[in-house]
């Protein structure tokens, strides 16, 4: 009798860890689908912006406006900014009030959905106006689109706070993929493949010029604009998956106080702080108000670098080096802030010294680049493998040293604050748009830099 019951409490026994262990990993794969469903979300921030850009040299071959496209566009998806600055009025003048943000969210994304629709069947329409045809239509679509990019960067880093603090670097991974699957797109498309053709009188053999003809993409840009509308349905699909599934239940934040949010934010990231760093005190990691305020300088400052003045100045870094230093720099570019990113999950905090000397590192490296640009088309060691090596090395280290601190600086300001996600998103957009402004000024109105074209031969 002894015996048959030793045996009965060992099969509960045998039973019971099983179905915990089962448990946890069913738990751990809950956890899993709620990073990837967080991860599509994010890509709606920017996918279809970036879209276009990574379009933009089979766009420009058929519209008017030719390579001055970019710069038209840059002006127009900064007119964006508009919206979340509104966002800002409307949470100071009704602070008291919190604005349904999650609903937000899916009015941002059909827009964008329905916007990409719309450029599957009219980016090519042109308009006469003031004796020139224009690209009316893309210009208005991408106003649409980049006044939803421009408040999604806004309503989803305060969505973040939703959820736990592990699962804010889902904002960034989405970021970057949002750079990494257009550029993926428009590579499998054969978008930027070029041959060099030499042209010269047959009289005066001297006499030649080399230019790039581009040839025939695999498919059309309204297909590729349709790809881009899927991607945003995911993302769509993703969204109404975490607020109307228990997917993500045990993954949430359910205190609606916002103090006793702050709190548990704390408390979460100091667990988090004392498993990645035993031998550091929790209290480093605590922000003042003077250095939260800096942090949001912070952010805004990275920002304005990443995604304001590099994306504008690529051309004068990178092509003088040639096309393929060129076509690898803005492709790994993305790549180096998904792996940013990647690290932030298993490392979202350092001290706040070594936040300042990555910055100053950065800065170091993003100095380099604009000297580059005031250098171009004949930079230092052009046409040179060193001098392509170390271009190209430069320029993703810009991406790494300020696109690391950046994700630090918003797990930093999440802790201190249940706003602080939302006042990264702003700072975010903010210095984008004072980034991409500074690059506008001095590339089109006192052009200060001069860009080597495609299969251009200079003598420097």
């Amino acid at each position: 009798m002894t015996f048959d019951r030793i045996r009965f409490l060992l099969i509960n026994a045998t039973f019971t860890y099983k179905f915990l262990r089962m448990f946890n990993q069913f738990n751990k794969l809950k956890e899993c689908i709620t990073y990837l469903l967080l991860t599509f979300v994010s890509i709606s921030s920017w996918v279809d912006i970036n879209a276009i850009f990574a379009e933009l040299s089979q766009i420009v071959l058929t519209q008017p406006e030719g390579w001055k496209l970019g710069a038209h566009l840059g002006l127009v998806i900064n007119i964006g900014n508009i919206a979340p600055f509104a966002l800002v009025i409307f949470k100071c003048i009704f602070g008291k009030h919190r604005l349904n943000l999650i609903l937000l969210n899916y009015i941002v994304i059909f827009i964008g959905m329905t916007s990409c629709v719309l450029l599957v069947f009219f980016w090519s329409n042109t308009v006469y106006i003031l004796r020139e045809n224009r690209s009316v239509s893309l210009f208005i679509l991408s106003l649409f689109l980049s006044l939803v990019d421009c408040t999604s960067m806004v309503t989803l880093s305060d969505y973040m706070t939703h959820f736990q603090p592990k699962f804010t670097s889902t904002l960034f991974l989405g970021e970057s993929l949002s750079m990494i699957l257009p550029s993926f797109l428009a590579i499998a498309q054969g978008n930027g493949r070029l041959e060099c053709i030499s042209l010269f009188d047959n009289n005066k053999t001297s006499n030649f010029s080399t230019i790039a003809v581009y040839k025939t993409a695999r498919f059309s840009v309204s297909i590729y604009f349709l790809c881009i509308f899927f991607l945003l349905l995911m993302s769509f699909i993703s969204l109404i998956f975490l607020q109307w599934t228990q997917v993500s239940k045990n993954f949430r934040q359910v205190s609606t106080n916002e103090s006793s949010l702050s709190d548990v934010n704390k408390l979460d990231t100091i667990q988090a702080i004392n498993i990645s760093n035993n031998s550091e005190k929790s209290n480093e990691y605590i922000l003042t108000t003077a250095s939260y305020y800096l942090l949001l300088l912070g952010c805004l400052y990275a920002t304005s670098v990443i995604f304001g003045v590099l994306l504008s100045i690529s051309t004068y870094v990178l092509m003088p080096y040639g096309h393929q230093i060129f076509y690898l720099g803005t492709i790994l570019s993305s790549w180096m802030l998904s792996i940013v990113s990647l690290f932030g999950v298993k490392k979202p905090f350092v001290g706040k010294r070594y936040l300042l000397i990555m910055l100053l590192l950065g800065s170091v490296t993003f100095i380099f680049d604009v000297f580059l640009c005031f250098k171009s088309p004949c930079p230092p060691f052009a046409n040179t493998i060193k001098g392509s090596v170390l271009v190209l090395l430069i320029w993703l280290s810009t991406y790494i040293f300020i696109g690391y601190p950046r994700l630090v600086m918003a797990n930093y300001l999440r802790i201190h604050s249940p706003n602080g996600m939302f006042w990264f998103g702003v700072s975010n957009q903010v210095g984008a748009l004072i980034g991409s402004v500074a690059a506008y000024l001095l590339v089109e109105t006192f052009s200060q830099f001069k860009e080597k074209l495609p299969c251009e031969s200079l003598h420097c």
